[in-house]
């Protein structure tokens, strides 16, 4: 009798927990906004032909389509 409790309290649980997540990918205006900024920004930051590295050169970078101002990095 015990093992069927056990066994029927897992089983709701799991369909408990289940049914009440959300879906991983559902995302909010807001966030599609933010993540398409990201986007356009990589985009404009990287050369084409170097798109899997990372931009490490000091000068100046085009300009961004992104609302307010850029702060530069703090120097060291």
């Amino acid at each position: 009798m015990k093992r069927l409790a056990l066994i029927a309290a897992v089983v709701f649980t799991t369909i408990t927990i289940n049914s009440c997540r959300q879906a991983d990918e559902v995302l909010s205006p807001d966030e599609m906004a933010t993540l398409q900024k990201v986007r356009d920004t990589s985009k404009v930051t990287l050369p084409n032909n170097e798109a899997g590295t990372l931009n490490t050169d000091n000068g100046t970078t085009a300009p961004s389509d992104l609302e307010g101002e850029i702060v530069p990095p703090p120097k060291k």
